[in-house]
């Protein structure tokens, strides 16, 4: 998308999501982990040991190098790029 959507550009194909996952840095990729894990931003900085606010500009890089708007999106690029490669079964 364009500029209209605040300059974000979404791009939801597998390989630019796998692609920017890859350029995470360690500490967003951390980060996002931990809230893939359900922690809030203050859990998060207790266990790396840094500040809610650092956590939250973390973050807000991740889902820019993803490019999505919210924590929950980048959570589910991860979790899609993790399934990646892993065999589909429709089994319950």
């Amino acid at each position: 998308m364009s500029a209209a959507n605040g300059g974000v550009r979404l791009d939801p194909s597998p390989t630019s999501s796998n692609a920017a996952l890859a350029d995470l840095t360690p500490r967003q990729q951390a980060c996002l982990e931990l809230a893939a894990e359900g922690l809030t931003s203050a859990a998060i900085a207790d266990r790396l040991g840094v500040s809610p606010r650092t956590v939250d500009e973390h973050l807000t890089s991740a889902c820019e190098a993803l490019g999505v708007r919210t924590r929950i999106q980048a959570v589910a690029r991860l979790a899609q790029g993790e399934r990646r490669g892993e065999a589909r079964s429709f089994r319950p």
